[in-house]
């Protein structure tokens, strides 16, 4: 069996990669920023709770892909997918542009709508890389390929997290903002071009307009699909509420429960995305290729165990005293925050293991 990572030096995979990587990274740096800046009062929330703010900003993100997933899959099955991506990575370079102008003027409103922007280009990015992979890997490929995207995304969100987590802090860095977010999205674009052509499937088939009725198509067509390939969508998607939930909470969780510093929820999110790529990559060794969920059931175990005890350790972790924060270090001299640490890596190893089998299911 050869190795997933044989796929990287490969032109029907690679440049697939390195876009859906710069993509995650730009999404995640932008929302990293915003959402630390609000949960850190480092901008006026113009009244509004930081907490609530920081779930509100990330929900904008994600609705986007609820809305519009179910027309991006239809126009990715009429026309080539390789196409639309290039249209999708075309877009990205306006957004980004109106992302630098948001930092710069420090809008919040205009940063949300920017947030929805990204979440709307991703939505419609989404059905293209996954359904393009059938189309240019072979059947054995396919976990391994799945996996490998899994694990460059949650990298590229863990640079993103990292990157935007330290500069948001720092004040007066918009130059630095405005060069890490136009490069990638320049990159992404260019390496858009070098994806190989993706036919249409269906070149035929109606467009309907309307985002509400077609989610709905979708969703009976995805019920009537037999027992394992519903169960697996349904799965799919609890991992995504499951990882969109601990993103979305991190910073308020580090800030507000714990009461420790902007370094120490970056290092949340570097386990919790190294974590899912480590049970990523676990998959193609365990499954040696094949595609089935039999060791599901085991990692959606572990993942409840593990969440079970964030909580408990959350609960037995010292509070800060008024008006300081716990830096890293303080948190690492401290078993409950070390406990923290493991348990938040353990479950998301246990995710990446429980996602990617459903995914090449699917």
């Amino acid at each position: 069996m050869a190795s997933q990572f044989s796929l990287l030096t490969t032109k029907r995979f690679m440049p697939l990669f390195l876009v859906q990587f710069l993509g995650a990274f730009n999404d995640n740096f932008f929302k990293t920023i915003l959402i630390v800046l609000i949960a850190y009062g480092h901008w006026d929330t113009h009244g509004w709770n930081p907490g609530v703010l920081v779930a509100v900003a990330t929900g904008l993100f994600i609705l986007p892909f609820i809305l519009f997933c179910p027309l991006a899959g239809t126009l990715s099955d009429k026309y080539d997918k390789a196409l639309m991506i290039r249209y999708t990575k075309l877009a990205e370079l306006f957004i980004a542009v109106a992302a630098v102008a948001a930092l710069h003027f420090d809008d919040i409103y205009f940063s949300c709508l920017v947030l929805v922007s990204f979440g709307i280009q991703s939505a419609f990015f989404t059905p293209c890389k996954f359904s393009i992979l059938p189309e240019h890997l072979q059947t054995h490929e396919l976990v391994g390929g799945n996996a490998l995207v899994s694990t460059g995304t949650y990298l590229a969100i863990l640079l993103g997290s990292i990157i935007g987590a330290i500069i948001a802090p720092l004040g007066n860095v918009s130059f630095l903002d405005a060069g890490i977010i136009l490069s990638v999205a320049v990159a992404g674009y260019v390496g858009a071009l070098f994806i190989p052509s993706a036919p249409a499937v269906s070149s035929d088939i109606q467009i309907s307009w309307n985002i509400f009725a077609k989610a709905y198509r979708v969703i009976r067509f995805a019920i009537e699909q037999r027992a394992g390939v519903i169960v697996s969508i349904l799965g799919v998607a609890y991992f995504y509420f499951l990882a969109a939930t601990f993103h979305a909470q991190f910073p308020n969780f580090t800030r507000q429960t714990l009461g420790a510093d902007n370094i120490v929820l970056t290092m949340f999110m570097v386990v919790f995305s190294c974590g899912i790529a480590v049970g990523g990559l676990l998959n193609h060794a365990v499954l040696k290729g094949r595609v089935h969920g039999g060791f599901v059931p085991l990692a959606c175990l572990f993942m409840g165990v593990f969440g079970i005890d964030i909580y408990y350790a959350a609960v037995a972790y010292p509070a800060a005293i008024a008006g300081e924060l716990h830096g890293i270090f303080e948190f690492l001299s401290n078993i409950h925050g070390l406990r923290l640490f493991a348990d938040t890596f353990l479950q998301a190893v246990a995710c990446g293991f429980y996602v990617i089998p459903m995914r090449a299911i699917v």
